[in-house]
């Protein structure tokens, strides 16, 4: 990754938390029938961030493989 794609990352990542955090705060403030769209809200931040970081990243390509099959064409 660049360090573009990662400060996006990271903000993407930030931002999440925050509103993950507003979120429960505003579910924690307001009746529990009132508070039905701040409960998705926070649930779908946290599940956010539980995906981005169980997320399983392919495995590079071997760039000595790539070069030898196109020296092969």
């Amino acid at each position: 990754m660049d360090d573009t794609a990662l400060l996006r990352q990271t903000i993407r990542r930030c931002t999440a938390v925050l509103v993950a955090t507003l979120a429960t705060v505003g579910v924690s403030l307001q009746s529990p029938s009132e508070a039905s769209f701040l409960l998705i809200l926070a649930t779908a931040s946290v599940v956010y961030l539980a995906v981005g970081f169980i997320k399983v990243k392919p495995p590079a390509e071997n760039p000595d493989s790539s070069a030898s099959t196109e020296d092969e064409r």
